[in-house]
């Protein structure tokens, strides 16, 4: 798996972090569901998405908590809070095999989510 930095948006997410960061351990970079294929950015997705409505959601979010990168990121100037990134999008410029993004940031958005398939990876490049 690897670590690029993350840059998140998706601030209706149980794991956003003010400062567009992502406090979860993992996440998950997938094609759209319905064609199991990305041809554009839309086409992507983060399966990390928990909708954080209600404390219930952000209690059931905490299976996927970086609760040490939190921590020392609030307390350590200039630490970035940083996840492991899974990605299966397979026609990207930056998959890997074994499902490894090597994008030195990966951005990933989506203006009032409220699920997954309501997020994107911007950083998605078809491959040529």
């Amino acid at each position: 798996m690897s670590n690029p930095i993350v840059k998140c948006t998706v601030d209706q997410c149980s794991h956003y972090m003010p400062g567009d960061q992502c406090m979860a351990a993992k996440i998950s970079i997938y094609n759209e569901e319905a064609t199991g294929k990305s041809e554009q950015v839309k086409d992507t997705q983060c399966k990390s998405f928990h909708d954080r409505k209600t404390m219930g959601d952000m209690i059931g979010a905490l299976h996927n908590a970086n609760i040490g990168g939190t921590i020392s990121a609030a307390f350590m100037d200039g630490t970035q809070v940083t996840p492991q990134v899974e990605c299966f999008v397979n026609n990207c410029s930056y998959w890997q095999g074994n499902n490894v993004c090597n994008a030195s940031q990966i951005d990933v958005f989506g203006a009032n989510a409220a699920k997954t398939d309501d997020t994107d990876c911007r950083t998605f490049k078809k491959k040529n």
